[in-house]
């Protein structure tokens, strides 16, 4: 099957331009995050830093903030309009189309890269004048950021080949976001947490995730090498990857 790159440009034109026009999601996956790293860079100010870790409320919760700025690219700004789309009837047609299925899955990945690169820049540069993020650090942390968006952008599709409706779907991602997150580490040192905590985060992705940020920007320890938790990123966005071809449905 070959690529239509005329096609290709013009349905990642149209997909940023709906991005962009429906408030709801333009501003769950650009604007919301930094509202959050405003909000706990002002508590940073008056809260004193950790004495057992040596950093700072906003330089522990920075790597969070953008994980949870990826995950609401991945699943409100991918899944929820898949399915919009399938409820509408829109991915039924274009199967009727000569548009083949590689064109319209590869526009819909660059639409929601250009989106997850577009929250990296802003949080590399933010990052960066607010001492986050040194200049050495930088190419690691944008690495680690684009292998944590593939891995959240498959887990966007999934979802969105699972889901049916947009309200459910909607709720359930919103509402579960930031318990991922907090069971990550990505909120809170997993070694606070009781152990049953501690247990159901070696079950989530997203752990790893953090750790990786935690390594290379605040030289923590983690229960994997750096390159260990590369490795596991990896093996699950190709896991994930596979899964999603198995399962997503276009009606």
């Amino acid at each position: 099957m070959v690529m239509d790159k005329i096609a290709l440009k013009y349905l990642v034109i149209t997909g940023l331009k709906e991005i962009f026009r429906e408030p709801k999601i333009f501003f769950f996956t650009l604007l919301f995050p930094f509202f959050f790293l405003a909000m706990f860079g002002g508590m940073s100010m008056v809260i004193d830093p950790s004495e057992e870790l040596g950093l700072s409320f906003i330089e522990y919760l920075f790597p969070g903030i953008l994980i949870f700025a990826l995950l609401s690219v991945g699943f409100l700004g991918t899944s929820v309009p898949l399915i919009e789309m399938r409820q509408k009837g829109i991915l039924k047609t274009l199967r009727t189309t000569p548009l083949n299925e590689i064109t319209f899955i590869f526009s819909q990945i660059i639409v929601r890269l250009i989106l997850g690169f577009m929250q990296i820049f802003i949080f590399t540069i933010l990052g960066f004048f607010m001492g986050l993020i040194s200049l050495g650090n930088i190419i690691p942390f944008i690495l680690i950021s684009l292998i944590g968006l593939v891995m959240i952008l498959t887990f966007g599709f999934l979802l969105g080949g699972i889901f049916n409706k947009t309200e459910l779907a909607s709720g359930v991602l919103s509402f579960g976001m930031m318990p991922l997150i907090m069971l990550s580490g990505a909120m809170l040192p997993l070694h606070i947490l009781p152990d049953v905590f501690k247990t159901i985060s070696y079950f989530i992705p997203f752990t790893y995730l953090t750790e990786l940020f935690h390594q290379v920007l605040l030289d923590l320890d983690a229960a994997l090498p750096i390159y260990g938790n590369v490795i596991v990123l990896i093996v699950i966005s190709v896991a994930i990857f596979f899964l999603t071809k198995l399962t997503f449905r276009w009606t």
